[in-house]
């Protein structure tokens, strides 16, 4: 059996910004993929164990129900 990364609160951040997402990889420890903004698209890495949403310029910390918080 396969373990997965959670993702749950990177889904309510993603919903709460109205953002699309493409997973492109899931791992326990590394989820990776685009996000579509109305900019266009980003590539993200997000880190389950942290919470940590990883974007070209910045780095988002987000708590256990996709609220961001200072890091």
């Amino acid at each position: 059996m396969t373990v997965h990364a959670n993702v749950k609160p990177l889904m309510h951040w993603l919903i709460y910004r109205r953002y699309t997402v493409r997973i492109t990889e899931r791992a326990t420890t590394e989820v990776s993929g685009v996000i579509t903004t109305p900019d266009g698209p980003i590539s993200f890495h997000y880190d389950p164990i942290e919470r940590i949403i990883m974007l070209p310029t910045q780095r988002i910390a987000i708590n256990e129900y996709g609220w961001e918080v200072d890091a």
